[in-house]
């Protein structure tokens, strides 16, 4: 039977991580990932999600009326290990969905560390946005269909099971959580909404040291003929009056100048083949997977596009934060040169030290950027960049851009959330998360019985 969507339950008593010990924690740290490509799983449909069946035509209407829409995004949230930085993070984009107005939050993958396992949806997922009252669209990242050897479940089935759904439902992983699964019809999708449209792209399960993949002999071409289709239905579109601004997102970025990830350019040479040959090129690139904020400037032809590296949401292991010694240099920012195809290419801004999230507002004549900067000893917000794309002249002008934030401090606890959210529940009273996971085998440790 067919439930309401539901997403914000401020009232979810919050888990305390005690059910995951240090040594579950490290074994599954220490656990290699099977270095191999998988299979992209077929996509229930590739007609476009029309926001207004997520959020309803009243909210999509005053939307409209006010010719703008504003939303979220961030990458590489999971707190597998310093949970506190996640839940900050957590706890600042909710406050700032009051204040924004945000539709939603557009998740660049890396939901769950390290291999997607569902055993952590409630931990790194359910708990964390409890009070995030919006849905949350998401595509893959690289640890969310990742599998280790001896794993029986299949690469991506927990990102299925809780974002791809054949309509609303309550996910086992949820614990007791109002929030709703997603419907999306498949781990990469279209969304369209007031103008902005969205393709959303799974580029697989590649680490730091190799290129993310859409397409290719292993894997198939069915996500870059997707592409396509969307592309050249993106262009008629356009063609008809029917304008909104395109953007691209994928898990792996394009370019990034991290120490501990790599560039896709094969990946990004394909996306480029697609659009030339729609007749249309995207207004803004978003991706993660690197631990940092990272914002470029590209041109193509006549036109400027930003591409975002988001990979700060939480995950803790930011470049700028390890101890002095084991720190690699930054690039310094601006810095210009061209990429693979010759085309110029501007870093202006490189920020590994500190987390935060996007908050990006589309209306019919720019797309303003800001990078929300958290602390998350204090949970102060800033702004870390911010820019804007004129969608008219196609060009970008940057506002805070090179400047970076002090690095938030550490913390030596690896079990500890934040004051605001650990101090203001008490951890005996779990009604509504009362599932014990530890009836569950909870993770690699658990299943591979690691010391």
């Amino acid at each position: 039977m067919p439930i309401d969507r539901a997403f914000g339950d401020p009232d979810l008593t919050p888990d305390n991580f005690s059910s995951f010990s240090k040594q579950e924690i490290d074994a599954d740290t220490a656990a290699k990932g099977l270095e191999q490509l998988e299979p992209f799983p077929a996509a229930r449909s590739t007609t476009p999600v029309d926001l207004s069946s997520v959020i309803g035509a009243n909210l999509v209407q005053k939307i409209q009326t006010a010719e703008k829409i504003t939303f979220h995004t961030v990458g590489d949230t999971g707190g597998i290990h310093n949970p506190e930085f996640q839940f900050a993070v957590a706890d600042a984009m909710a406050d700032d969905l009051g204040s924004s107005g945000a539709a939603f939050w557009y998740h660049l993958g890396d939901v769950v560390y390290y291999f997607g396992q569902e055993e952590y949806y409630f931990d790194q997922f359910y708990d964390p946005y409890r009070d995030y009252n919006a849905p949350i669209f998401a595509i893959p990242g690289n640890h969310d269909g990742a599998v280790y050897k001896g794993e029986t479940a299949k690469s991506l089935d927990a990102f299925i099971a809780n974002f791809c759904t054949s309509q609303p439902t309550r996910s086992p992983d949820s614990q007791g959580a109002v929030r709703t699964t997603m419907d999306q019809p498949g781990v990469y999708f279209t969304l369209n909404a007031p103008f902005v449209k969205f393709i959303g792209l799974y580029s697989n399960t590649s680490e730091g040291g190799t290129e993310g993949v859409i397409a290719n002999s292993k894997v198939g071409n069915a996500q870059l003929d997707f592409l396509k289709q969307q592309l050249a239905a993106a262009k008629t579109e356009r063609d008809q009056g029917q304008w909104r601004a395109l953007v691209i997102a994928t898990h792996h970025p394009p370019f990034t100048g991290s120490p501990s990830h790599v560039p896709s350019p094969t990946m990004l040479k394909q996306i480029d083949d697609a659009c030339t040959a729609a007749g249309i090129e995207p207004d803004l690139h978003l991706s993660g997977h690197a631990h940092l904020y990272e914002r470029y400037t590209r041109t193509v032809g006549k036109k400027q596009i930003p591409y975002l590296v988001a990979g700060m949401g939480g995950y803790y292991n930011l470049p700028g934060l390890k101890p002095s010694k084991h720190r690699p240099p930054a690039p310094k920012a601006p810095l210009s040169g061209t990429d693979a195809s010759g085309n110029p290419l501007r870093l202006e801004v490189y920020n590994d030290n500190t987390f935060g999230f996007l908050r990006l507002t589309v209306s019919p004549a720019s797309i303003a950027g800001v990078f929300v900067t958290v602390d998350p000893s204090s949970g102060k917000t800033g702004v870390g960049d911010s820019f804007t794309v004129d969608l008219k002249a196609n060009a970008v002008s940057g506002g805070t851009s090179g400047k970076t934030s002090p690095a938030p401090q550490r913390t030596s606890s690896a079990k500890t959330k934040p004051a605001s959210r650990g101090a203001s529940k008490s951890k005996s009273s779990k009604s509504k998360s009362s599932t014990s996971k530890s009836s569950k085998s909870k993770s690699v440790a658990a299943k591979k019985k690691r010391g």
